[in-house]
């Protein structure tokens, strides 16, 4: 009797999804750019949320897959849990008014650019892309390895070398989809966490790992993690050196665990 291998949707699914939602952000974040008006955030919000379903929707008329490969979303989004816990378990062992400040004298002469805030926002979801993407078990594990890695360096940085970035004012009049967003960024997350900058070692780090995908997702993936290196920097949420330090983190992290002939 031949054994029936169980296939499933469900990553191909949740690949739409995580794509759909950060090109959401970066098509919101070109459209203030432009000074397109854009509608209040509840609508906006709304807005993305068809889009995404839509996304969804559609990936069901594609092909399935082995079952062992569609329990990668979860751990995806299971290692983004493991960075959040270990972000702000950092932070609250951390006392900001000790900790470091860097002279960055090029980030001073750099304008507050608030519609960059939904690219900036996109790398949680941005992160979890290659473990709906890539198509062996082997990268997959690999992939997962460099992005505990990462984090887990970060964390470790972050509580013995505390380094601390304190935001421009953000008028509460300031219109636009992307200040309102930014407030919420201001508000939840902490100045410290600085050095280096996870958020950007690992966006670069994902944009890496899609090279094993498609041409198409890959060049997509290259320019996402440009674009939320850059957004990092226009949001002022970490100096020049976070930024640097964790794009190095990231090649060191994707030199490590690089596929073995």
């Amino acid at each position: 009797m031949t054994d029936v291998k169980r296939t499933t949707h469900s990553r191909r699914v949740a690949l739409h999804a995580v794509v759909a939602l950060v090109a959401c952000g970066q098509v919101l974040s070109v459209l203030e750019l432009m000074h397109v008006p854009l509608w209040p955030p509840p609508l906006v919000l709304g807005a993305e949320s068809v889009v995404v379903v839509t996304a969804m929707l559609l990936a069901l008329r594609g092909g399935p897959e082995p079952d062992e490969l569609g329990r990668w979303a979860a751990i995806g989004f299971g290692a983004w849990f493991v960075w959040g816990l270990l972000y702000f378990g950092a932070a609250h062992i951390t006392d900001a008014p000790t900790a470091r400040v860097f002279e960055d004298t090029i980030l001073a002469r750099l304008p507050l650019r608030p519609a960059f805030t939904p690219i900036y926002l996109g790398v949680h979801v941005f992160s979890v892309v290659p473990y709906c993407s890539l198509p062996e078990p082997r990268l997959l594990r690999r992939y997962l390895l460099g992005n505990l890695l990462i984090v887990s360096l970060s964390a470790v940085a972050w509580v013995t070398l505390p380094v601390r970035l304190d935001r421009p004012p953000l008028a509460a009049e300031l219109p636009g989809f992307g200040a309102w967003l930014l407030r919420l960024v201001y508000a939840g997350d902490p100045v410290t966490n600085c050095f280096p900058s996870a958020h950007c070692s690992v966006a670069v780090y994902a944009a890496i790992g899609l090279r094993f995908t498609s041409r198409r997702l890959f060049l997509w993936g290259i320019a996402t993690a440009v674009a939320i290196c850059a957004s990092t920097i226009l949001t002022k949420q970490h100096y020049l050196a976070d930024v640097a330090a964790g794009v190095v983190l990231a090649g060191l992290a994707a030199y490590a665990i690089a596929r073995r002939r």
